[in-house]
């Protein structure tokens, strides 16, 4: 081999070099900080040069490279190229270091042997034994540098494998890099690969923001699901995420490499396609509607097939005969802005609109909805019994919390139950619409599911979308038949589209998931305590203020404390009861039935909290019980009434400070970063 020495001096750069680092905004990158222009950070990911020295690419995965100062002249230099060393110990001529040289290209590389390109080599003269700079450079050539983890990380292997990649968790056939000083840590080329930012443009799901590719969700105090699966996301995996609108996507989901079939089955909150034709379903309830009162009207004088007959009801509990209020413009209506509450005793949902009966004495409040008189006597083939037929009763009026075997929530209203056994449903769950639409899962039939007398969904795990709640066997719930969407009969009928506060100008919508341009951890402005936005939700973007649903009702009394934490997702417990009730107790005054709050302190009688609980307070003294103390011990067919309210549901984490994930790659090609923008192919 003709070799000649080569000084160092000979290599350098007529002009004065300076290193860059590549990765230095991305490693110091903070999503909610606007101190940096996410376009200078998809160029710097997408750079890429040629290196004078090697005639090898040198881009953002090299992190370091070294370019000529002066802006006339274009040379770079990878940063291994200009730091070379004079001698080499090599692993294939283990004898003798090797000295820096100079060659011909027309010899080969004891190594790869191919001949040399560069003019330049690491020779042995004693053993005539050479290779060129790629070769010596080859551990270089082939190490890279990414943000995701804090060692270099090198490609070794030659065919691909199957392995488990620690950025995503799954296992991969490909390509992996494996880090230098971590044991056993890879990450997967095509996780490798992904663009730092990404803009979501697809038909079926839109972002207007930037999402930035995230290490960790462990700074993140709520659960967090893919909005394009519908699935959690994992704390310590990728995760692409907008920290303006907590819009989270896996990253298989944004970049489209989720299975084809898979996504029909995967509840998410992108568009869907229309699965129903609208003149095979007349008289389909779509929700959420502004009053979830007048669902009842339309499916008692809409008709459905076990309805037998409409007669006006006699309310046999109340000692006077009722009057019809029609065009009375001295009589209020129930009205949130105006704090008037006026709720009807048949079925507890608000009176907005005439006509109405009510009680002719003024000092009584009982009205009851025009429909509400018209509630057939006896349903056959009930949702949930169709054993046998139910009677209208309002015998139970007077029975504090009796519990609907529908929709689990305490009653005082008009009931129907059955003679023969003691199921009992409140008249909103006796009406329950077979089908529904709802916006939160738009364009898909939801078919009601009547619990035990129904086929169990072949789902091991079923959840509420609007709770987070699971779903039991025994529960009546709506269920999309095309994918795994359930809610519960009470989520998806008493939650309206839109509530009134007094102390806000604009409708608070019902919210589906985190909102747009809300970067900050949500308060409920009824209760003042943090909100999970994954759970449904009430809120104004206009004053950036929010409410739980659970809370919602509890507008118009203006008392912090009424719901207590574990409480205050889904449907107020409630709802279905109407307050204000004056009853003759045991006590020498007066008490009237109200739910519990946290001012209230603990029961006369039995020392515990009344917080959340039904109670009876005294008008005139500090008196305050329990309603199961003071009420008489109600019994049907040997069960007790009384509600007891206990559900697992899921509660605000609690993480750590983030940390930085630490996994494995490899592979011997180099990643080339996938387009930042994602469109539909036309």
């Amino acid at each position: 081999m003709d070799v000649k020495e080569l000084n160092l001096e000979q290599l350098q750069h007529e002009h004065p070099l300076t290193l860059v680092d590549l990765q230095l905004i991305h490693r110091d990158y903070i999503e909610y900080d606007d101190e940096y222009d996410a376009n200078n950070l998809i160029t710097m990911q997408n750079f890429k040069c040629i290196c004078n020295r090697c005639d090898r690419r040198i881009d953002w995965y090299h992190r370091y490279y070294y370019k000529c100062s002066m802006s006339s002249c274009t040379d770079s230099l990878h940063k291994f190229c200009e730091e070379i060393p004079p001698t080499l110990k090599f692993q294939g001529h283990p004898s003798h270091s090797l000295i820096l040289k100079r060659t011909t290209n027309d010899k080969k590389c004891c190594a790869c042997f191919k001949y040399h390109r560069d003019g330049i080599c690491y020779h042995c003269s004693t053993c005539n034994y050479g290779i060129d700079l790629l070769c010596a450079t080859f551990v270089e050539q082939n190490t890279i540098h990414h943000p995701v983890h804090p060692h270099p990380m090198i490609s070794v292997s030659v065919e691909p494998g199957l392995n488990k990649c620690f950025a995503c968790g799954k296992k991969h056939e490909g390509h992996f890099y494996h880090c230098t000083t971590c044991f056993n840590f890879s990450i997967n080329f095509d996780c490798l690969s992904l663009p730092f930012k990404l803009l979501l443009q697809t038909q079926q799901f839109n972002h207007r923001h930037l999402l930035t590719l995230s290490y960790s969700l462990l700074d993140q105090p709520y659960d967090c699901e893919c909005r394009i699966c519908g699935v959690n996301v994992e704390d310590e995996h990728l995760i692409y995420k907008c920290s303006k609108c907590m819009y989270y996507v896996h990253p298989d989901c944004a970049t489209q490499r989720i299975e084809p079939f898979l996504s029909d089955f995967l509840p998410g909150l992108g568009k869907t396609e229309k699965n129903f034709k609208d003149i095979d379903h007349p008289n389909l309830v779509h929700l959420p509607v502004d009053d979830e009162s007048h669902i009842l009207s339309r499916q008692i004088f809409e008709g459905e097939p076990w309805v037998q007959e409409r007669v006006a009801y006699d309310f046999h509990s109340h000692r006077y005969p009722l009057v019809l209020i029609n065009n009375d413009t001295s009589t209020p209506l129930h009205d949130p802005m105006k704090r008037i509450k006026l709720l009807c005793n048949a079925c507890s949902r608000p009176i907005t609109k005439m006509p109405f009966y009510k009680c002719p004495d003024d000092s009584c409040d009982f009205v009851v909805h025009n429909w509400c008189t018209q509630l057939p006597k006896e349903l056959q083939n009930p949702v949930g019994h169709p054993k046998h037929k139910l009677e209208l009763d309002d015998f139970f009026v007077s029975v504090v919390g009796i519990k609907c075997d529908i929709c689990g929530l305490p009653y005082n209203g008009l009931i129907y139950s059955c003679n023969d056994c003691s199921y009992i449903i409140d008249v909103n769950c006796a009406f329950m619409p077979k089908e529904i639409t709802h916006e939160a899962h738009a364009n898909h039939l939801l078919t009601r599911i009547d619990g035990a007398s129904s086929s169990r969904s072949s789902v091991s795990k079923m959840e509420c979308h609007a709770c987070r709640v699971s779903i039991v066997e025994s529960e009546t719930y709506y269920r999309c038949n095309a994918c795994d969407f359930y809610l519960h009969c009470r989520c998806a009928l008493h939650l309206p589209k839109t509530i009134r506060h007094k102390y806000d100008k604009h409708p608070l919508q019902l919210s589906y998931s985190p909102v747009e341009d809300h970067k900050s951890r949500y308060f409920c402005e009824v209760c003042e305590e943090e909100l999970d936005p994954a759970k449904w939700f009430y809120h104004c973007a206009e004053c950036a203020q929010s409410i739980h649903s659970a809370c919602a009702p509890l507008i118009l009394q203006s008392e912090q404390g009424a719901n207590s934490l574990s409480d205050s997702e889904g449907v107020y417990k409630y709802i279905n009861i109407k307050f204000g009730v004056i009853e003759e107790r045991s006590h020498e005054h007066p008490m009237s039935l109200a739910p519990g709050t946290e001012n209230d302190g603990l029961c006369h009688e039995c020392g515990s909290k009344l917080q959340s609980h039904l109670i009876w307070k005294c008008l005139h003294c500090n008196f305050v019980v329990h309603c199961d103390h003071h009420s008489p011990k109600a019994y049907v067919s040997g069960r007790s009434v009384m509600y007891k309210y206990e559900e697992n549901k899921r509660i605000i984490k609690h993480r750590g400070p983030q940390t930085n994930l630490e996994f494995y790659p490899s592979e011997m090609i180099r990643p080339e970063t996938r387009d930042w923008k994602v469109v539909d192919n036309r």
